[in-house]
């Protein structure tokens, strides 16, 4: 396979070895969590359809209806303390009776999987310090939100602008804004976005 036919979020086979100890071994199916800027390498996270054996934490994806036939008659198992980096040269692709088959999860899936994949990175961390950190994701997340929208405007004035659109836009950032202190999420956003946001909070100020 060349690293360009990989995809993030789909499953393949990955040949694990050479390994020591406890790590997960051997060709296993395995899901890309992230494709990595080198072009080379991803973060696969293994699958199997056992519940015990390697790896002490496992959680169950149940039956993953895009796998071969041969592959989704059985429960899938993911290994969350076994996430690692492999080389493309790795990776094997699926296939059925001769003919390439492409599986992928769905967004769900994936979104409960990262979920217990940060719980488990977290494990040693105290309860305090696990706030802390995901609170600190939350306004950075906030703020690439405001961002993006405020550049979604900049973007309808460089054209013909739709009023409508345009007013949608600013209501979901005030929507935003109210939500969260103003030194929070003008922390998490550049100058640019900044001046877009206060805009429109002049605006909506001036028109109350």
């Amino acid at each position: 396979m060349k690293y360009s036919d990989i995809k993030f979020k789909n499953i393949y086979y990955v040949d694990f070895e050479l390994t020591k100890g406890n790590e997960f071994r051997g060709n296993h199916l395995a899901l890309v969590l992230k494709l990595n800027k080198d072009k080379r390498t991803a973060v696969v996270l293994p699958l199997t359809s056992s519940a015990s054996g390697v790896g002490g934490n496992k959680i169950s994806l149940g039956f993953i209806a895009s796998l071969p036939t041969n592959l989704r008659v059985a429960e899938t198992f993911a290994v969350l303390d076994q996430i690692r980096t492999v080389d493309y040269t790795r990776f094997k692709r699926l296939d059925e009776k001769g003919k390439p088959v492409f599986s992928s999860i769905t967004d769900k899936l994936y979104l409960d999987i990262v979920i217990n994949i940060s719980n488990e990175s977290f494990f040693n961390i105290p309860i305090d310090d696990k706030i802390y950190v995901y609170g600190t994701l939350y306004f950075q997340a906030l703020g690439r939100k405001l961002q993006d929208l405020a550049y979604n405007i900049i973007r309808e004035h460089k054209k013909s602008p739709c009023v409508k659109n345009i007013e949608s836009i600013e209501a979901e950032i005030l929507e935003i804004i109210n939500s969260v202190p103003q030194w929070l999420w003008e922390n998490h956003v550049n100058k640019d976005a900044g001046e877009v946001i206060h805009e429109i909070i002049k605006k909506y100020i001036d028109k109350s």
